[in-house]
């Protein structure tokens, strides 16, 4: 799919079903979604939640009359959650679960990375990455 839209705004589009309903109320059960950056305090940080990072490359990928018409964009999805995320069953394993499930349902082609614990933050991380076409 190509987006009309900056590859931040598409990446929103395509995970923001993952912290809303159809309606545009919250999900009892949905993650908390940032873009680009956390502005929460510590104390406020939720325990697991995702981190939208656009642009990680932007490349050409379509000239037309030497202009870019169509540009590519690799993203991040980074799911973070407090502590070790060691039982399949706790809450990162269970994000992780939904937001794999989300992706495969819109048919957004993705690569994993687990990341791991990161001893400074005391956190786990999980990283779906995909490219966002848009009109550039």
């Amino acid at each position: 799919m190509i987006y009309n839209e900056e590859p931040i705004d598409a990446l929103w589009d395509i995970t923001r079903g993952l912290m809303f309903n159809a309606d545009g109320t919250l999900k009892s059960d949905g993650i908390k979604i940032y873009r680009e950056a956390m502005t929460e305090e510590a104390n406020d940080v939720p325990d697991s939640y995702i981190q939208l990072r656009s642009q990680i490359t932007d490349t050409t990928s379509t000239y037309g009359d030497g202009k870019s018409q169509i540009r590519s964009a690799d993203c991040d999805i980074m799911l973070i959650s407090k502590g070790y995320a060691e039982d399949t069953n706790d809450l990162h394993n269970i994000n992780k679960k939904k937001i794999r499930q989300h992706l495969k349902a819109q048919e957004v082609p993705y690569q994993e990375f687990n990341v791991g614990y990161d001893a400074t933050n005391n956190s786990t991380q999980h990283t779906f990455t995909t490219t966002v076409y848009y009109y550039g």
